[in-house]
């Protein structure tokens, strides 16, 4: 894995995990007391933070700090608790089925598993 590769997992992840919770750039970056330009850098890949930073992000995001590095294929949708409250929040609020939320925000990346990764 190059520093690219971790620069892209990390960007893409924050983007994710925010965008699961339904939280703006401006939420997040003030749970995480960052400046709005500094998170848009950071999901951009072109800013790295520190890891106190990356600290509050995670705690902000309700995840790990390796949370924020996995590869996409790590990710699946039993693996956070935080996902299921996204869900009945959006079901709630949109009344989707089950199945209709998962088409809508989860691609499938294993037939036989069932495993789902968030779309981009």
């Amino acid at each position: 894995m190059t520093e690219n590769d971790i620069r892209a997992n990390l960007s893409r992840n924050i983007k994710t995990f925010r965008q699961l919770q339904s939280l703006s750039q401006a939420d997040l970056a003030e749970r995480a007391d960052i400046s709005i330009p500094f998170l848009s850098q950071i999901e951009c890949a072109n800013k790295f933070p520190s890891p106190a930073i990356l600290a509050r992000i995670a705690d902000s995001l309700q995840v790990s700090v390796s949370d924020l590095f996995a590869e996409k294929e790590n990710i699946k949708s039993g693996d956070y608790k935080f996902m299921i409250e996204a869900m009945k929040s959006i079901l709630h609020g949109q009344l989707l089925s089950f199945e209709n939320f998962c088409e809508r925000y989860f691609e499938n990346d294993n037939k036989e598993s069932g495993g789902l990764i968030p779309k981009n």
